[in-house]
Order: structure tokens, then sequence, then C-alpha cells
């Protein structure tokens, strides 16, 4: 389902991303989490009325990406141990089909939270929130590497 209208995804983005630039280069690596090793969301959760994939600026260990998930806190030893991680570049996901937002709301250019959307049309004022299986797996095939 397209979701048009009011968007969390321009509410959050960068100035920069706003006003039609790339605030994240195709070079850059970025991380996505998982709270359980293995299983990665590959499409926006539409339980949760989603219509994105949040990701993280940079190559984050695994400390560090539970970290900022918890929102810059000491995550504990055992989330640590059952989350898992894995990288792509930018260039690979928007050679992909995705568009990349830097949704750093609030907190600043320096926070690193990543919208992945699809279609990369137009992601500030039209997202779809039921990616189909084959954009599902272009998603997931962009992640090369993985931290077990």
């Amino acid at each position: 389902m397209v979701q048009t209208g009011w968007s969390w995804v321009r509410k959050s983005a960068c100035p920069i991303d706003l006003a039609g630039g790339q605030c994240i280069q195709d070079a850059e690596i970025l991380t996505h989490h998982t709270y359980e090793r293995g299983h990665y969301s590959n499409a926006p959760r539409p339980a949760s009325r989603e219509d994105e994939v949040s990701l993280m600026r940079g190559s984050l260990t695994k400390e560090q990406a539970c970290s900022q998930r918890i929102g810059g806190g000491l995550a504990a030893p055992t989330d640590v141990a059952s989350a898992g991680i894995r990288y792509a570049k930018a260039g690979d996901l928007r050679a992909a089909g995705f568009a990349l937002v830097h949704t750093c709301g609030r907190k600043g250019e320096g926070y690193g939270h990543v919208s992945a959307v699809w279609p990369d049309d137009n992601p500030l004022d039209q997202r779809e929130s039921d990616w189909p299986l084959p954009v599902q797996e272009a998603f997931a095939a962009c992640f090369t590497e993985q931290e077990e």
C-alpha cells in the first residue's frame, strides 16, 4: 500500500535531504541491526505501521548498534550476544531501487539513523509499505557482510 501525505520520513529528514540533496554518499557503509541474530527485516513491518526499514550510518559493531537502538545507553550483554548486524554500501541499495534518507530528526546531523524507502522516486512523500518478495530479496542481497 502506497503511503502518501504526512510522513515521518519527511518530518525527520536532514536539511540536505529535504533540499533534494544526498546526505548519504554512495560509498558509505550502512549497518542493519536485528535483536535476534539471523532474523533481519527485509521490508517494513506492517503491524508497526512502518513504511521504511531502519539502518544506521557507518560500519558499527554489535555493541555500538545495540547502544544506538536503545538511544545511546549501555546495552545489556545478553542483548549484544543475541543481536546480529550486517552491512551494505549505500550505492548498492540505491542501485537496487531504494532511496536512503538521513532521518536524524531533532537529534541533529550527528544522529546516524537512515530510512531505506521503496520505491526511490519520491521517498519524502510516497513510500510503499508492502514490499513485494522480489523487492525484499533485492534489499537482502545488498548486504554482503554479516557479523554473527
